[in-house]
């Protein structure tokens, strides 16, 4: 009874230590970005090319409009920098539960997914985003004048960062759908035939516009990540050593 409450105790102490750094960096994410949050206005609007007014900045409307938006600003701020913090405190406090394969595939598996977040955000900053506010904000300026409220083109701007980072994310979640058994490739493969049809589907909803171009600058993404997920599936099934083990019957 005394060991299980000395367990009980080290395990709290890990979890409040934890706890700790994962708030301090929140606090220094969000610290930072409230003191540079000019320069992280600025990397935000840049997709913009200086046409939410005729000032070339965005406009507010309220008084207490900007400092609520650079305090939401500072929070997501300090959850970019707290999260891997967290997530790396949660691997600790589970680590002594898993095998040594267990381990390793989550370090090596960890990385790759914030790598293809950041490939999505990415993706929506230089590519989407300056394609499609170049059409809206030129689109019917002979009848109106754009007056973008930065609360608008925020809330813009932040959404498709963050789903086009979760799209991106497609062919991982395939490989551990096949690594884990839930859903065998070839029932992934029976999939693709839809698959254009839910891009365009998905890229009519993620994206500012609705015309084709900028659907299509989703959609065709989501396709192609789609084929990786499938070769990504392969991979988790032993598709290489199947492949190598055909070869090797066929030329006895």
């Amino acid at each position: 009874m005394g060991a299980r409450r000395g367990a009980v105790q080290r395990f709290g102490r890990k979890i409040r230590v934890r706890l700790f750094w994962t708030i301090v960096a929140f606090g220094a994410g969000a610290s930072a970005t409230w003191y540079f949050n000019e320069a992280v206005f600025g990397w935000l609007l840049a997709p913009a090319n200086g046409k939410l007014s005729p000032y070339g900045v965005p406009i507010f409307t309220s008084p207490v409009e900007m400092l609520g938006m650079t305090v939401r600003l500072a929070i997501k701020g300090g959850l970019v920098v707290a999260f891997p913090v967290a997530v790396a405190g949660v691997y600790g406090l589970l680590s002594p539960l898993l095998g040594p394969k267990q381990r390793r595939f989550i370090l090596l598996f960890l990385p790759v997914i914030f790598l293809f977040y950041l490939g999505g955000a990415a993706f929506a900053y230089f590519v989407i985003l300056p394609t499609g506010l170049r059409f809206l904000l030129h689109f019917g300026t002979n009848v109106a004048v754009p007056f973008i409220t930065i609360t608008a083109y925020m809330s813009l701007v932040t959404a498709m960062l963050f789903w086009l980072g979760f799209v991106f994310e497609i062919p991982l979640v395939m490989f551990m759908f096949a690594k884990l058994k839930l859903v065998p490739r070839r029932r992934l493969v029976r999939f693709r035939k839809y698959v254009p049809f839910a891009a365009f589907f998905l890229g009519a909803i993620i994206t500012p516009t609705f015309d084709a171009i900028n659907q299509t600058l989703v959609a065709v993404p989501i396709i192609a990540l789609y084929e990786v997920g499938l070769f990504l599936a392969w991979m988790a099934e032993d598709g290489p050593r199947t492949m190598v083990r055909r070869l090797l019957h066929r030329s006895s």
